[in-house]
């Protein structure tokens, strides 16, 4: 378990830095979604990076923290998300208005709020025999993982029916030959939904195995847990954070394009370099083969030459010609 558990964190943090870096590179994908997703890779690193090792190595209070704390980041990055193209394909035309706003408070709500929900139980020393502690993790169920199911359901139900309903819009516009961008915004609105409908899917379905173990844990039964759900409940995890970016890469439009780009130039500078390595491009070069360069276009220059004193001296003859014909 360890083994692939570690496999899986190596694998989660090298995808989800390729979706930073493509970011980061291309300004054409600086956009306020992207700028969440970005947001949510980095969750997803912290995921891969630091709560599977060290959730695998030691377990102390500080582990127990740090574990909710990440576990809190990334639902509350995907939420962020959820939200942005909530409102990107409900309401279209406030949404480039609002978008600024959405993700400076996005950012700091996804990132603020788990910080301080995770470092509560503090004040009473994460003393788990109170009743203050059972009610913590009654809210943190809740609101940590029920609500942000029941959000991201009822948000994808609602933008796959808008979906439709553009759709519907697009065929009345193809048939009316109405402008070509706001087909494509339809479509491409389509897809991005694809995509993040998947990404949610892929949420609620691999923290299943958590909602099992904290309801457990909270009716004080967390010794029934039988010991494979907790062994799956790694994977889920692990699995939730690798599906991200392969489905950006995958399956977002822009980020496919981008990186059908990298690989066109990265294509194009291995056939200049496989060019240059040949040796006709070796002898043409300038320094090592000067002189097969120079033998070349000697030549040339001597047929210049002489096509120009074969031209002059054709000219003169004619001049002479229209002299005696005068």
């Amino acid at each position: 378990m360890v083994v692939s558990l570690s496999i899986l964190s190596v694998f989660i943090v090298l995808s989800n830095l390729c979706v930073c870096l493509l970011v980061y590179l291309k300004k054409a994908l600086r956009t306020n979604t992207n700028w969440l997703m970005v947001s949510l890779a980095v969750s997803d690193i912290l995921t891969g990076g630091v709560l599977l090792p060290v959730y695998l190595t030691v377990t102390t209070v500080v582990t127990n923290y740090l574990v909710c704390l990440i576990l809190l980041w990334g639902v509350a990055n995907l939420c962020a998300v959820t939200c942005d193209r909530y409102i990107a394909i409900l309401k279209p035309l406030e949404y480039p208005y609002r978008a600024p706003k959405i993700l400076k408070r996005a950012l700091i709500l996804s990132w603020l709020l788990p910080i301080i929900y995770a470092l509560l139980p503090l004040f009473w020393d994460t003393n788990a025999d109170l009743k203050i502690h059972k009610a913590y993790m009654v809210c943190l169920e809740f609101f940590g993982v029920v609500v942000p199911y029941i959000f991201i359901t009822f948000a994808y139900m609602r933008i796959f029916k808008q979906v439709q309903r553009s759709f519907t819009m697009k065929k009345n516009m193809e048939s009316l030959r109405v402008h070509k961008s706001e087909r494509r915004r339809i479509s491409s609105d389509a897809k991005v939904a694809k995509v993040f409908s998947i990404v949610a899917s892929a949420f609620l379905l691999c923290w299943l195995p958590i909602i099992c173990i904290t309801t457990a844990d909270i009716i004080n039964k967390y010794d029934e847990i039988p010991h494979a759900l907790l062994i799956v409940s790694f994977f889920t995890i692990a699995t939730s954070s690798l599906v991200n970016p392969l489905m950006y890469a995958f399956l977002k439009p822009d980020f496919k394009l981008a990186i059908r780009t990298c690989f066109r130039r990265g294509a194009r500078t291995n056939t200049g370099s496989t060019i240059r390595s040949l040796p006709l491009a070796s002898l043409t070069a300038v320094g090592t083969g000067g002189k097969y360069e120079n033998s070349l276009t000697v030549p040339l220059e001597k047929t210049e030459d002489n096509s120009s004193k074969e031209n002059s001296g054709s000219m003169e003859n004619s001049f002479q010609c229209s002299i005696n014909c005068k």
